[in-house]
């Protein structure tokens, strides 16, 4: 079976999943599950060998994420129940001061976006940004999109959400590189975004309905800062600590000790557990203890079989030999391997609409070519998190709640969210290529 041949089936299957979740509207999980069996009938696989290779694949990705992207939903369903998101806002706008809103805007987003999906954070946030848009006179299409931008940027790259905790499992990252990373792109990838929004002059007034949920909401009483921060701060305290102690003292009772603590698992376990106490007496209810919960498992549900069905994909990729294929037409056309990555992952996004799919699907799809393309699995989870940010439009639920709810048309759509992701998207991908280069991932 020839390289181009290989090459060939890859590309029209990875073709034919794209064309099925954004053209005909089938689910991704049913997508990738037909295009992994395609495929894998068309590099002739077996056929008595292709459901227990589809198994296998599956079983070895979701041991490394299921618990884990579980729990990373709980615990923003209780951040996003308690007021807790609410709070980490108007703390950051009182420290940022009322000349500097939309950087105050960004950081809170940001902050919010690593344990909640990004659509949350603007529905959550929206009346609180509205009522600071008409009280510093600027437009909705700036503060608007600054309020996603901020979270769909750190929603991208940084665990718990589960795209980039996906993504690390996948590329096999340590999780506490993928945070400290994560983060570090992010803070230029973010200003960047603000410096886009601050351009975005044209006057859009905040929708009435959203003042007076504010003006409604304002005397509702809210979790302090600091209790609201401790359950996003706590895991990754965690996480970093295993790192540290393991690197300092190996094999030692307190490194062994810290192995679990600061495991993913028992890391974000902690944080949920330390949650509960933004809900006051309520934490034994029903409605905290199993109604959000199982709220959460719900959420869970589609990236976890997205994540599962992109590792049953991969086990074909690497039985065809495709990273052999790829490799021949990198070095026959001098196309930089860091690149690849980006582009896999912005076509995916920008195809489907979903940068969390972007993310984990070029994630999986990587992974089998990082030695044929002479990059770091720290590279790849970059370049797939900042490619799978760049041109939010019109087939993303997330350009809609931020455009609707922001009082936008789709033109002043295209143009704040569009334009401010893709700034996102390349101001990321240009440092993670420059960091590559430089041989520090």
């Amino acid at each position: 079976m020839s390289s181009a041949y290989v090459l060939v089936a890859f590309a029209v299957c990875i073709l034919l999943m794209i064309l099925f979740i954004s053209k005909w509207k089938i689910h991704p999980v049913t997508s990738i599950l037909v295009a992994t069996i395609i495929l894998a009938i068309s590099i002739g696989t077996p056929w008595d060998k292709i459901e227990g290779i589809i198994n296998k694949g599956m079983a070895d990705t979701l041991k490394s994420i299921a618990i884990v992207i579980v729990l990373g939903c709980i615990l923003g369903k209780v951040l996003e129940e308690t007021g807790a998101a609410v709070s980490i806002t108007k703390a950051t706008v009182k420290l940022f001061g009322e000349k500097r809103v939309l950087w105050a805007i960004l950081l809170a987003s940001a902050i919010l976006g690593i344990p909640i999906w990004a659509d949350t954070v603007v529905i959550l946030l929206i009346p609180i940004v509205s009522n600071l848009a008409l009280q510093t006179n600027k437009s909705m299409m700036s503060y608007g999109t600054a309020l996603y931008m901020g979270a769909l940027v750190t929603a991208s790259l940084v665990p718990p959400t589960p795209g980039p905790v996906a993504a690390a499992a996948l590329l096999h990252l340590p999780l506490s590189d993928a945070i400290m990373w994560g983060v570090l792109i992010s803070i230029p990838s973010v200003f960047a975004a603000g410096l886009y929004c601050l351009t975005l002059k044209e006057p859009v007034a905040p929708q009435d309905e959203y003042i007076k949920s504010a003006e409604a909401s304002k005397d509702k009483p809210l979790p302090s800062v600091g209790t609201s921060l401790a359950p996003i701060i706590l895991p990754l305290v965690l996480i970093f600590l295993n790192t540290g102690i393991n690197a300092m003292f190996p094999d030692t009772t307190v490194a062994k000790v810290f192995k679990f603590v600061g495991s993913p698992l028992a890391a974000l376990l902690a944080g949920c557990l330390f949650s509960l106490v933004l809900t006051g007496a309520e934490w034994r209810s029903k409605k905290v203890m199993n109604d959000w919960v199982e709220s959460a498992l719900r959420s869970s549900a589609m990236p976890i079989m997205v994540t599962a069905m992109g590792g049953a994909l991969a086990a074909f990729i690497k039985n065809a030999g495709v990273a052999n294929a790829v490799a021949e037409t990198v070095v026959q056309f001098s196309i930089p391997g860091i690149i690849i990555p980006i582009l896999i992952a912005a076509l995916i996004h920008v195809i489907t609409g979903s940068n969390a799919l972007g993310v984990m699907t070029a994630a999986a799809l990587v992974e089998p070519m990082l030695g044929a393309l002479g990059i770091s699995p720290l590279a790849a989870f970059l370049a797939c998190g900042t490619g799978a940010l760049m041109f939010k439009h019109a087939n993303s639920s997330g350009f809609w709640v931020t455009v609707t709810m922001s009082n936008m048309d789709i033109r002043q759509g295209i143009r704040a969210v569009g334009g401010g992701s893709t700034v996102a998207g390349v101001t990321g991908a240009a440092i993670t290529v420059i960091l590559h280069f430089a041989g520090i991932i």
